[in-house]
This record gives structure tokens, C-alpha cells and sequence, in this order.
């Protein structure tokens, strides 16, 4: 009984397994369904299809069409398609219909020059950036903005850069000439610019793009040799009217890393510089020995000082407001701007004010015709910044005398520095300019493939710098005053004519031809008056006609014409492989006859690798295209009339009388000067994986520059100093990054951190030989040396300093066979390293052999091992977060505060400087020199050689957008708010107001080394 019990159990055990079975199998659901493009409601092929969680997947088939069995009716599906989003769809009875939306990522129009792509098929080293972080920086100019945002830009910030009003250049991959030109051009809406970009606002911009590979530069060729910026603004689109305000306001406070002298430290230091100059080490009497003045002792014996930061800096302050209108129909569309900036400077006295406004209209005439039509006006007024001696007038001085005036000399005697406050009051230094450029372009498309652009540019630049120095200051006082008026005048025409034929043969092949004609002139006119000698000096310099003193008068001009024949074909195969071929022929005034022709040719190829077969299955990749280019561009000095014999004006007196000559200039003219040629290849691979979580691109190039543009000096007897000329060869090498990684991207929850790193090697190959066939490696009036980077530092190295009880007598620096013997040497003296030898043929071998010559020098590269970015952007729920660092790691300066007496380097105690570690016998430095009342140390200038690498946090920002439930309330579009930090912290070892520029000679009136600052930004952003 017991077995069939257990018979029946297992009976009714196996009918319940089959049931069920059964049932598994009746549950189990088949899906069809069809993909399609949104765009154009066309079937994607191969679109794959799997069911969530799990491995079980199909595709569709050449019409789109897929059948899928899934485990349940919950199922959820993924849909993907290589160039598309993907998608997630639930289980639906019946045929489904899914469409998918092309991925913005690739299918981004990027502008190329003459034309425009998509992303997923650009063939060349083409690059975009993000406007939305580029436009926190609280700043006028537009390539300051750039800094970091693109892998081998680097942003020159020397001179005046940093200055309200103050301009930057952009140099791509390194230095590729050392006379000629260096800097990139722009491109504004199809444009060539003559000189900068200051008349565009930010606000106003829609795109930038950066040409880096000769391939895209050959474009614009003897123009483009130096990497070009394409700025696109903004146009208006048929719809509704739509108005955008933009404004922000900033304060600005100074940012250094350094302490000057107290009262205390540097009367100190006065007594170690003269006690160093004594026989017996002592110190010398202060009032006996007249140390220190009669003013500079009372200060210093009530502990009264002056704080000159603070009676001559102040917190900078930036107003910007900007707003925008856009709109139209079908047939007319306008984008129109008003925009006003405001920055008052960190200095008194220095401040800028611009107003900007621009209008673009598209009219479209007929179905075959259309214009452009664009106008960009702007007026502004610069205050530049006088001489005010932060860093080095004394505080042992005073700046005001007891009846609270200024007084002129702070010290008491009238040999010794003027009151930068007197200064500051007794002179002004003022610019206001004007400029004005039109673009015109009709368009006629001849057909649905074939269109013809006519461009047509009108610029003109206006500016009145107007400087007067009162018979009080320091400058003007022995000439009764001295005014100044510079005025400039510059003009440039551009007519092109473009005929672009873009034709789609079929589903496999497809091909562009771009056929360009192209014509230029800029012309330069200036006009330099300088009166002295007033009796009257209320009109300041508007007075300049009243001058009863010297008065000269300068007239200066030149004139730079271009013609150039361009043309471009481009032809795609398969979506997979990509051909580019462009040839330009340039025409330009600036060299010799017989060379004033160039011609720049340049081919490219791209494979998208993730179209091929091999790769359909592998659903990790979306994007992976290799790229290749090859192209050899000229450029050109940027100098006229270096081919021809130019004079200058040079009065002269003959018979007692004074008449009008004119003599030779400077420059040896060369006529057979001609373009120095850079030739380019270019490696990449862009790629997008991970269902785009991970995006980015490799760039390696390698640059070389034949028949560079050199300088060369002749000898005096001829009248000339020097003279331009073609020989030679350098080369820039380098790598670039560029990646970001998506790490989230929900809709309420967005996180991602962008990079890009960049290194370039720069290296002269070859000189000139002696016109014997033997090779010249170096010149030294103009610093060139083979095997070494453009702009090296020769120097001696800086070994520490010479400490009580080492062997002076024996010391390389003692030896009399050294090229600068110091037979007195002593502790507290600067030690330099015995690097190189001279065997007995004059050839230098390595290793100490006991003497300082000109061989112990050693070449250090200023130019950084690397720099880069690194970005990390937050989204959650209307908040944004920005937080972004920049670097450059190995980079070295000469620090003219450690070496320059005007800077307070020389440690000699007559005025103030940086705060440094100095030797004294009770206190023995090894960093820093004794200090010496009669001289600066012999080798002063190895020490200043410092590391310049810093890491900065350049960029916090928190926005908050208010949800769309709240703004639709108001009619508005978007209201955002918005509070943004910018150099908060610095993190360097070299010791100045920037690691990037150094701060200019404090006696100087030159307008360069504007310190730096760290700014607070409020801003918000409207749109209905």
C-alpha cells in the first residue's frame, strides 16, 4: 500500500510539472514591433533590440522589423541604435512603433570654416567648447574665458592681460615661429579679423570652434598656420519673439602669495646692508651713519609706518548687464543685443567701459535668394592704471603730511621716491575708441545642391589715447609738464566669393566641394604727438597745442594686402570612411618680389570604425573614428616692408639752420625674404563608449617649421643693427586629451567630470651655417640654440649659498681662471654649481673642473611640462554645481622680484621687496643672499630662476533654475540665479601677484604685470 501511495504521489506530482510547464509556456509572449527615425521616420536596420536584464535580444531587419519572444507582459525592452539614444519601451500587444532620437552628441553641427558638419563627421582636429561654464569667468575678454577649456590652447596673459580692458592671445601646440607670427586668427561669422575680438560680448556668442591640424587650417592658409578661432554668434529663428537678460555683478580683491617688508623688517634689513659693507661686521649707527632719514627715524622710532596696499589698492568692482531680442518669420529673422560692461580696477585709476550693440538679419528674398546682413558697433573708455610703487616704497616714510594733504616725498628728502599718491593725482592716462564692422552676404542657391555666398566686410577701428604728466609728477615736473595724444586708425576690407556644391549621390557615397576666392586689405595709420612744457595746465592734455617746450610729432602706416584661391573636396563611402583634400594658394604684399605666392595643401582621412561589421554585435561602443592628417602651411612675419629700403625721420642742422632729412632705418632689408613653411601631422581617435558615459579624444602631433623667419645682427659700419631672413628648422610635438565621463543621467540627477590634458616639446632642430658649410648651433644676441626650445634660459644654476667654514679659497668661484673670479667670496654669497669642463680643443665635456665659465651655464625650458583642466559639473533638481581646477606642472620664470633693483630684489635696503629668508651671520640661509648696501650679488640672476607651476581653483559656481511649474506662472522661459567664485586658491611655490605674469618694473609706466585677483560673482539669467 505504502508504494502505490508513493506511485500516486509521483503521478499526480508529474501531472502538476506538466501543467505548470504548461502554463510557462502559454505565458511566454512574442513581440513585434518596427524602428524608426524620428527625425525622418525612416526604418533603422540593425537597430538592436534586447529584453531588460537579461541576454535575450534580436535586431531589426532591413526594413526595421524585429519579432522578439519575452519572458512576460512586464517585460521591458532596450532599444539602441549606433549614432541614436536609446530607448526603453514596455511589452505592448500588437505591432509597436518605436522611434528613436539622434544623439545630439554626435549629430552637433560643428562650424569648420566655409561651412559647417556633423560632429560624427568631422575628419580633422576640430574642437568645440562649453560657452555655459567658458561665460562664468567675470571678464571682458573672450580668450580669458578659454583658458583650460581646450587641450592645446594656451592663453598668453603678458602684458597689460590682466588690466580692465586688458586683451590675451591664444597660442595652439606651442610656438611654431620665433620671429614670425605666433598667435591664432579669428573668424567671426565667416570672417578673417584684423587683430582681436574685444568688440564681441560673450553673451552674444553661439559657438566656438578651434582649427588645431593643418589639415583644417589650410582653409584660411598663410592665415591659419597658427591654429584659428571660429566664433559664430547668434541669429534669430521664425517663432515667437524671445527677449534675454543677462546681468552679473563682481568684486574683485587682490590675490598674492607673498608679504612685503614691515617698518620693523625692512629697517632691519637697511641695518644688514650696510652692516655687511663694514670692515668689522658691526652695525652701523642709524642716525650718525644716517641709515635712515630725519622722517624715515621719527616713523621709525614711534612705530608709525604706512601700509602702501592699502593706500593705494582698493577691491575691483564689474557691472555687465546684457540683453537680447530674437524672432521673425520665415522670410525676415533678427537677433538683436545691447550690452554694457563696467570694471573699475584693483589699481585707482584704472577702469574700463564698454558698450556693444549688434544686430543680424536674415532676409530670405525668394526661394532661390537670401542676405545676411550684420552690424557690431562698440565704444569704450579705458583708464589705465599710473605707476604706484605698492611693492617697493618704504613704510618708514609717510604719505601725508600733518595737515592731512599728500605729501610729495614720503621720506623727507626730495632725491628720494616721489608719493605714488602724488603720482596718482598729478597724471592721467586715458583711451576711448571706437569700432564699427558690417558684414554683408546674399546667398543664391542655384540649385538644391549647388550655392553661391558672396561675403563682403567693412571694419574700422578708431582709438584716442590721450596722457598727461603734471609739472608736479615725477616725470613732468624738470619739463613743466608733458602731454601725449596717440591716435590710430585701422581699416580692413574682405571680399570672398564661395561656391559650395554638397551632394548626396546615394545611401553610400556623398561629397562636398567648396571652391573659395578671396581678397584682403589692412591698413594701419598712426599719429603721435607729444608737447612739453605748459603754462597752463588745467586743459591737461587737450591743452597739447599750448605747449611752449619741445614738441614732436610721429606719422606711422603700413599696409598689408592678401589675395588667396582655395579648394576643398570632401567625399564620404559607406558612412565608414571619410576623404578630405584642400589646397589654398595665398598672395601676400608682405615679402619680396618672386615670393610673395604660397601655396598650402593639406589632405585627411577618417575611419569610423564603429560602422564596420566586425563591430555591429559589440554594444559597449557608439562611437570610435581614427583620424589622420597631413598638411603644409605657411606663415608669414606680420611685419611690413621688410623686403624694401625704408627711412626714418631725422632732422638736421646745416648752416645753422634746422631741416628736414630722413636716414636709414634699423632694418637691413632682405628682398629675398620670404614665408617660413610649418608642416603638420596629425593622429587622433575619438571615441564614445559605455552607452556614451564615457566621451573623449586623442590628438599626437608633430610640427615642423622650415625656412624659419630668423634675425640676425650685421655689422655697425653699415648703418643697420639687423636684419630678417629664411633658415633653419624647429619642431613642436605633443599629445592632447580631451575626456568626460557621464556618470549620471537621470532627469532629476546629472553627474559629470571633463579633463584635458595637453603637453608640447618645442625644440630648434637647425640654424644657418658660417657661409662655409659649418653649422652655427647658437646665437646669442637673439637667443637661439639648437637642440633647445624657443625663448630658453641660459643661466648659471643656483646651488645655495655659501655657508661660514667652507673652503672659499678652493671654491670654483675663487679660481682667477673663472670668467667672473670673486677672489673676496664669503659667507652669504650666492654658491653656483661647476656643471662642464673645456677639454684643451675648446669642447665642452661634462663634470666640475674647478672654475665658473661661460660653460657652466645650463639651458632650462620655460615652456610647462603639461597643463590641464579637470571639471567636475552637478545637477539635481534645478541645482547646478561647477567646480573647476586648472594646472600647469613644470613651467619656469626668471622672477624679476628676486633679482631687479627697481623691484626691491637686489636686497641692497634703499627700498622695499618681497619679504625673503636672507643670510645673516645669526641667521644662516641657505635660500637667499646676504644683504650689501653697495652691490647686488654677482650671480643674483641664477637665483631668480624659478618654478612657475601652480594648481589653481579657478571656478565655483551654484546655480539654481526655477522649476518650469513657477516660470510658466510668470510667462517667463527660465529665470536662473547664480554665484561663482573664480581663483580662489593658488597653490604655487613661485612668489608674485600670478604665476602666470610677472608684475612689472614699479618705476615703470609700461603698461604691463597687472596683479591678479580672486572675485564673488552674483549674476542672473531670464528668458520669455
Amino acid at each position: 500500500m505504502k508504494f502505490k501511495f508513493q506511485k500516486s504521489r509521483i503521478e499526480i506530482f508529474f501531472c502538476l510539472f506538466l501543467l505548470c510547464s504548461s502554463f510557462s509556456l502559454i505565458a511566454q509572449t512574442t513581440v513585434k514591433g518596427k524602428v524608426l527615425s524620428a527625425s525622418d521616420n525612416m526604418p533603422l536596420p540593425g537597430a538592436s533590440v534586447i529584453e531588460k536584464g537579461t541576454s535575450n535580444g534580436t535586431q531589426t531587419d532591413f526594413d526595421g522589423v524585429f519579432t522578439l519572444d519575452v519572458s512576460n507582459e512586464s517585460a521591458i525592452m532596450v532599444v539602441s541604435y549606433v549614432g541614436f539614444k536609446s530607448k526603453e519601451v514596455v511589452y505592448s500587444s500588437g505591432e509597436i512603433s518605436i522611434t528613436l532620437e539622434e544623439d545630439s552628441a554626435l549629430e552637433e553641427v560643428v562650424v569648420i570654416g566655409y561651412g559647417s558638419q556633423k560632429k560624427s563627421d568631422i575628419v580633422n582636429a576640430v574642437s568645440t567648447t562649453d560657452l555655459e561654464k567658458a561665460t562664468l569667468s567675470p571678464t571682458s575678454d573672450v580668450n580669458e574665458m578659454l583658458r583650460g577649456r581646450i587641450a592645446g590652447l594656451q592663453v598668453n596673459v603678458g602684458g597689460g592681460t590682466l588690466r580692465p580692458g586688458g586683451t590675451s592671445d591664444i597660442i595652439f601646440r606651442g610656438q611654431g615661429s620665433i620671429e614670425g607670427n605666433v598667435s591664432a586668427i579669428y573668424v567671426v561669422d565667416g570672417i578673417i579679423r584684423d587683430g582681436g575680438i574685444e568688440d564681441i560680448d560673450s553673451d552674444d556668442i553661439k559657438s566656438i570652434e578651434f582649427l588645431k591640424d593643418a589639415s583644417a587650417q589650410a582653409i584660411y592658409g598663410s592665415r591659419g598656420a597658427n591654429g584659428v578661432v571660429l566664433i559664430t554668434t547668434k541669429r534669430g529663428s521664425a517663432g515667437k519673439v524671445s527677449v534675454s537678460y543677462h546681468g552679473f555683478l563682481t568684486t574683485k580683491s587682490i590675490e598674492r602669495n607673498f608679504d612685503v617688508y614691515s617698518g620693523q623688517e625692512l629697517a632691519q634689513l637697511r641695518r644688514e646692508a650696510w652692516r655687511s659693507t663694514r670692515a668689522d661686521d658691526s652695525y652701523a649707527d642709524d642716525v650718525v651713519d644716517n641709515v635712515f632719514t630725519e622722517v624715515e627715524y621719527d616713523n621709525l622710532t614711534n612705530n608709525r609706518f604706512v601700509n602702501w596696499e592699502d593706500e593705494l589698492m582698493r577691491n575691483g568692482f564689474v557691472n555687465s548687464q546684457a540683453i537680447s531680442v530674437s524672432g521673425g518669420t520665415e522670410l525676415t529673422k533678427v537677433f538683436g543685443s545691447i550690452n554694457y560692461f563696467k570694471e573699475d580696477g584693483l589699481i585707482p585709476s584704472s577702469s574700463y567701459t564698454r558698450k556693444t550693440l549688434r544686430l543680424n538679419v536674415d532676409q530670405k528674398i525668394s526661394d532661390k535668394f537670401s542676405v545676411n546682413f550684420d552690424i557690431n558697433l562698440l565704444n569704450d573708455d579705458t583708464d589705465r592704471a599710473a605707476n604706484v610703487n605698492v611693492i617697493t616704497t618704504s613704510p618708514l616714510g609717510s604719505a601725508y603730511n600733518v595737515d592731512g594733504s599728500i605729501t610729495r616725498f614720503p621720506s623727507g628728502e626730495e632725491l628720494s621716491a616721489v608719493n605714488p599718491l602724488w603720482n596718482l593725482r598729478e597724471q592721467n592716462h586715458e583711451e576711448k575708441g571706437n569700432d564699427y564692422v558690417v558684414n554683408v552676404t546674399p546667398i543664391w542657391q542655384i540649385t538644391n545642391d549647388l550655392q553661391y555666398q558672396l561675403k563682403a566686410n567693412l571694419t574700422r577701428r578708431t582709438s584716442e589715447r590721450g596722457q598727461y604728466q603734471s609739472s608736479l609728477s615725477s616725470a613732468g615736473d624738470d619739463v613743466r609738464g608733458i602731454a601725449r595724444i596717440d591716435n590710430q586708425l585701422r581699416e580692413s576690407y574682405l571680399i570672398e566669393n564661395i561656391l559650395t556644391y554638397d551632394k548626396t549621390i546615394n545611401a553610400n557615397n556623398s561629397l562636398n566641394v567648396t571652391l573659395v576666392q578671396s581678397t584682403q586689405e589692412n591698413a594701419f595709420t598712426r599719429t603721435f604727438t607729444e608737447g612739453q612744457g605748459f603754462a597752463n595746465e588745467d586743459l591737461g592734455y587737450n591743452g597739447i597745442s599750448s605747449a611752449i617746450g619741445n614738441v614732436t610729432v610721429e606719422r606711422d602706416g603700413d599696409q598689408f594686402r592678401y589675395l588667396g584661391y582655395l579648394a576643398r573636396a570632401r567625399y564620404s563611402l559607406l558612412n565608414k570612411y571619410t576623404f578630405e583634400g584642400t589646397v589654398r594658394a595665398d598672395g601676400a604684399s608682405l615679402n619680396g618680389e618672386g615670393n610673395k605666392w604660397s601655396y598650402n595643401p593639406a589632405g585627411s582621412f577618417a575611419w569610423k570604425i564603429h560602422n564596420e561589421n566586425f563591430l555591429e554585435d559589440v554594444s559597449s561602443i557608439q562611437e570610435l573614428k581614427f583620424r589622420a592628417s597631413y598638411g603644409s602651411l605657411v606663415n608669414d612675419l606680420g611685419r611690413a616692408y621688410t623686403s624694401l629700403f625704408t627711412a626714418d625721420f631725422q632732422p638736421y642742422i646745416f648752416d645753422e639752420e634746422t631741416g628736414s632729412g630722413f636716414s636709414p632705418s634699423t632694418i637691413l632689408p632682405n628682398p629675398d625674404l620670404k614665408f617660413e613653411r610649418i608642416t603638420t601631422l596629425n593622429l587622433g581617435l575619438d571615441f564614445s563608449i559605455f552607452n556614451r558615459i564615457l566621451v573623449g579624444s586623442i590628438n599626437w602631433y608633430d610640427a615642423r617649421t622650415t625656412d624659419l623667419l630668423l634675425r640676425r645682427g650685421v655689422p655697425p659700419v653699415t648703418g643697420y643693427t639687423s636684419t630678417f631672413f629664411n633658415a633653419g628648422e624647429m619642431q613642436n610635438t605633443g599629445v592632447e586629451l580631451s575626456l568626460t565621463a557621464n556618470i549620471f543621467n537621470t532627469e532629476d540627477f546629472k553627474w559629470s567630470v571633463s579633463t584635458n590634458w595637453s603637453n608640447n616639446k618645442n625644440k630648434i632642430l637647425e640654424l644657418y651655417d658660417d657661409g662655409n658649410g659649418n653649422a652655427i648651433t647658437e646665437d646669442n644676441s637673439f637667443n637661439y640654440y639648437v637642440g633647445q626650445p624657443v625663448g630658453v634660459i641660459y643661466q648659471y644654476a643656483f646651488d645655495g649659498i655659501w655657508q661660514e667654514g667652507e673652503d672659499f679659497e678652493n671654491a670654483p668661484q675663487a679660481n682667477s681662471e673663472s670668467a667672473n673670479p670673486q677672489t673676496d667670496l664669503r659667507p652669504g654669497d650666492i654658491k653656483i654649481k661647476d656643471v662642464n669642463g673645456v677639454d684643451e680643443d675648446g669642447n665642452i665635456i661634462a663634470g666640475p673642473d674647478g672654475k665658473i665659465t661661460q660653460e657652466d651655464r645650463v639651458f632650462i625650458d620655460p615652456n610647462p611640462d603639461w597643463f590641464g583642466s579637470l571639471s567636475t559639473t552637478v545637477y539635481y533638481k534645478g541645482f547646478d554645481l561647477l567646480v573647476d581646477f586648472y594646472a600647469v606642472e613644470g613651467a619656469t620664470k626668471v622672477n624679476p622680484f628676486l633679482n631687479e633693483y627697481n623691484n626691491g630684489g637686489t636686497l641692497r635696503g634703499d627700498i622695499n621687496g618681497v619679504k625673503v629668508d636672507y643670510y645673516t651671520p645669526e641667521n644662516p640661509s641657505n635660500s637667499f643672499p646676504r644683504p650689501n648696501k653697495d652691490a647686488a650679488d654677482q650671480y643674483l640672476n641664477a637665483l631668480a630662476v624659478k618654478d612657475a607651476s601652480y594648481l589653481r581653483l579657478r571656478t565655483v559656481s551654484l546655480g539654481y533654475t526655477l522649476a518650469d511649474k513657477f516660470t510658466s506662472k510668470l510667462n517667463f522661459e527660465q529665470i536662473k540665479f547664480y554665484v561663482t567664485a573664480t581663483n580662489l586658491f593658488t597653490n604655487t611655490d613661485y612668489i608674485g601677484y600670478s604665476p602666470e605674469v610677472n608684475i612689472r618694473s614699479t618705476f615703470s609706466n609700461a603698461d604691463t604685470g597687472y596683479p591678479d585677483a580672486k572675485s564673488f560673482t552674483f549674476g542672473v539669467r531670464v528668458k520669455f
